[in-house]
């Protein structure tokens, strides 16, 4: 049953049924002959069963021509979503490695500002060091004066 509420292959029967058996009952009640009767239903039957066939081959050759058109686009939606990972991954690398070097650079910056604090720092406390012990020194000289 498809979805809006029409049942094809049940109509297809029907109409396959009914044709056929109206057929017989145009046969049945026309005015001939039993020979030539019989044979009109044996020519009628004949051709109902080729029309049967032809829309079965029909029928199966629509649904091969589906299912392949299906597995073709199968097929493309998996290549095209294989591409795409591949893209994702790529530019996550990339990603990555440039997260990689700015972290390095920065390293690298923070190891030179330290360096060159850490030296300005040792020169600062070498002159309040000396500026300390000429204070003493010039303080023990005034003391020892008086």
């Amino acid at each position: 049953m498809s979805d809006n509420g029409y049942d094809r292959d049940g109509f297809l029967k029907g109409l396959l049924i009914g044709g056929i058996l109206g057929a017989l009952a145009a046969l049945l009640y026309a005015p001939k002959s039993g020979k030539e009767l019989r044979g009109e239903i044996r020519r009628k039957s004949e051709e109902a069963v080729e029309g049967s066939k032809r829309l079965y081959h029909d029928a199966r050759h629509r649904a091969s021509a589906l299912i392949t058109e299906a597995v073709e686009k199968a097929q493309a939606l998996r290549e095209e979503a294989a591409e795409q990972l591949a893209s994702a991954r790529q530019k996550a690398e990339e990603i990555l490695t440039n997260a990689e070097q700015k972290v390095d650079e920065m390293s690298e910056s923070a190891k030179g500002y330290y360096s060159g604090t850490k030296t300005e720092m040792n020169k600062k406390k070498d002159k309040v060091e000396k500026a300390v012990t000429a204070g003493l020194d010039a303080a023990r000289q005034e003391l020892k004066k008086k």
